[in-house]
């Protein structure tokens, strides 16, 4: 089944928008795409985690969204596809003589499998499968709504909101806690959560360690166990305080 807004397709539909495309695999690390590539691949995010990035002065990375599976990667490539498209979550995306590109580096942050669809492919799946073409509409306002909630935490919560906040969005509903824990992903990492947050890599392990100390989680090596849901709840709404 496919992720994010795909997994409530019907499943003749989920077939086909497999089929106009090809899966490919990342490693941890790889680069996806890179600015000055031209943007000519949607990348569906099947499984893993990639972020968005950008240098900055001095050679700095600087990062602006980290996507789960169901996220949709590089949707500069629908601005010759779908008339009057505004990209809006990726408005930086350059343009070169022969097309928009896609403005910034995505890189693989865990073992990562994504699906491809090509400019042709989203063309005729846009014209011609109206249950797909909701979905890839439905997938793109939940991501521009995402990042305009992130910006909004940048500004209004501390950095221990953000992380209370991330942590529960990374475990899903509470229904898929088992005995009131949860166990994240085994390969993240306190720099993987950094960039989340939109924070240093420094100022997150001493955050764990609080949380820890707080009876929120335990940890082990690449391995974070969430053990108070209402306690996760309470930091995201309330700073913590020494």
């Amino acid at each position: 089944m496919l992720p994010g807004a795909f997994a409530t397709l019907p499943p003749e539909a989920q077939t086909l928008l497999g089929a106009a495309g090809r899966i490919r695999r990342w490693d941890r690390g790889e680069v996806l795409f890179h600015p000055a590539d031209p943007a000519e691949t949607l990348y569906l995010l099947l499984s893993g985690a990639a972020r968005l990035y950008r240098l900055g002065s001095g050679g700095r990375e600087v990062t602006l969204e980290v996507h789960l599976p169901g996220a949709l990667l590089g949707a500069a490539a629908l601005n010759p596809v779908v008339p009057g498209h505004l990209n809006a979550a990726h408005s930086s995306a350059g343009q070169s003589p022969s097309g928009p590109t896609y403005g910034l580096y995505a890189e693989a942050l865990d073992d990562t499998e994504t699906l491809l669809l090509g400019r042709e492919a989203l063309a005729r799946l846009w014209q011609g499968a109206p249950a797909i073409r909701a979905a890839l509409t439905e997938q793109l306002t939940r991501q521009i709504d995402q990042l305009h909630g992130r910006l909004s935490g940048l500004v209004f919560l501390e950095v221990s909101q953000r992380l209370a906040l991330t942590l529960l969005q990374l475990s899903g509903p509470p229904e898929g806690w088992t005995d009131g824990t949860f166990a994240l992903r085994e390969r993240v990492s306190h720099q993987d959560l950094a960039y989340l947050v939109g924070s240093t890599r420094e100022t997150i392990t001493k955050l764990l360690g609080d949380f820890r100390a707080r009876g929120l989680l335990e940890l082990g090596y690449r391995r974070i166990i969430l053990t108070s849901r209402p306690g996760l709840e309470e930091a995201a709404r309330t700073p913590l305080r020494d």
